[in-house]
């Protein structure tokens, strides 16, 4: 997938993960810092709950992530991509059970 998918992809994600402010938050770029998202702790791990659902991640896989203050969104997909059992083959597709 293109950057501009997996952009799609987080931004659709937001919105379920913090409905509230889901019109104020938009990721710009892959290479966001975490912490610039204007996202919390827990609606983080809302995210990384869809992500890893998206892409099959086991939740032992889950807990070996290590974020920092620098890790970026680029690093998280990352993360999802190397663990992966499945891959979705459009933005659709991904977003297909994120409600």
């Amino acid at each position: 997938m293109t950057d501009q998918e997996l952009l799609l992809i987080m931004n659709g994600i937001v919105k379920v993960a913090r409905p509230v402010s889901a019109d104020e938050l938009k990721i710009e770029s892959l290479d966001t810092l975490i912490k610039d998202t204007g996202l919390d702790s827990l609606d983080f791990l809302m995210v990384g709950v869809y992500l890893s659902d998206i892409y099959g991640v086991s939740e032992e896989d889950v807990k070996l992530m290590k974020l920092t203050e620098e890790s970026t969104i680029r690093d998280v997909f990352e993360f999802m991509f190397k663990h992966s059992t499945q891959t979705p083959k459009t933005v659709e597709e991904a977003l297909e059970n994120v409600k």
